[in-house]
């Protein structure tokens, strides 16, 4: 961009110390849903929806769990600093990853003043390797002080999400390539915390899913059915709000 004379005798002259430092940061919530095996061989597995928390190593909220996280360098865009920070704190790469929102209170940060943009992301926590991180339910989150302001934007990335599972493909993130509409099914009322009538979930989900030549087999029960996502095929993705 050419500036005009005026101007570049303005930015040669500008003194960033003249205002106080504030840092920027980025913190993931990584979503996924972890299914156990079923009381019942007739019914599905108990499932929870989880997020990927780390135990932290030193000061502040040292010995706390807390959202994989960390500062946005000079040379990196914001969505390069989500990239950066979940594959280094959770060994995470290649997943859907959209911003969620930035949060600024103040004392957010007991070092500095901190503003950190927070992302949402999505993953199938059955064949997904993390390192590093562990699996906290959302029942156990509700009732765990976190560090920071993170159980704050831990309930904003859930309402993120319930928000947008009814008009968006978002759920599918969350899915193995093939599933049954039941599981599909299950995976909607985890989230959303209330059931679902089958007849209704299927019309509404009738045009985001096509269906195979497969059938589940080992379940003890009679085959169902096995359905594939008709959307993106899992590349990377990274969203902005």
């Amino acid at each position: 961009m050419k500036r005009d004379i005026a101007e570049q005798k303005f930015l040669d002259e500008y003194d960033p110390s003249d205002y106080p430092p504030i840092a920027v940061a980025v913190d993931a919530v990584v979503f996924g849903i972890s299914r156990s095996a079923p009381d019942n061989y007739r019914k599905l597995g108990k499932q929870s929806l989880n997020i990927l928390l780390i135990r932290r190593s030193e000061y502040p909220f040292k010995n706390k769990l807390s959202l994989p996280g960390g500062f946005v360098l000079p040379d990196e865009t914001i969505d390069e600093t989500a990239k950066r920070v979940l594959k280094a704190k959770t060994g995470l790469n290649e997943i859907y990853c959209e911003q969620l929102y930035t949060f600024g209170n103040i004392n957010r940060d007991p070092r500095m003043r901190v503003i950190s943009c927070a992302y949402i992301a999505l993953v199938d926590a059955e064949k997904t390797r993390i390192n590093n991180a562990e699996w906290a339910p959302m029942d156990m989150i509700k009732n765990e002080e976190l560090a920071f302001d993170h159980s704050a934007i831990i309930m904003e990335a859930l309402k993120r999400l319930r928000g947008k599972i009814n008009y968006t493909d978002i759920v599918f993130h969350m899915m193995p390539e093939k599933f049954t509409i039941s599981q599909l099914q299950e995976i909607y009322q985890t989230i959303l915390e209330k059931e679902l009538l089958p007849a209704a979930f299927r019309r509404t989900i009738a045009h985001k899913i096509t269906q195979t030549d497969e059938f589940t087999h080992n379940a003890g029960h009679r085959p169902s059915r096995l359905y594939r996502w008709n959307g993106a095929d899992g590349e990377i993705t990274v969203e902005n709000r």
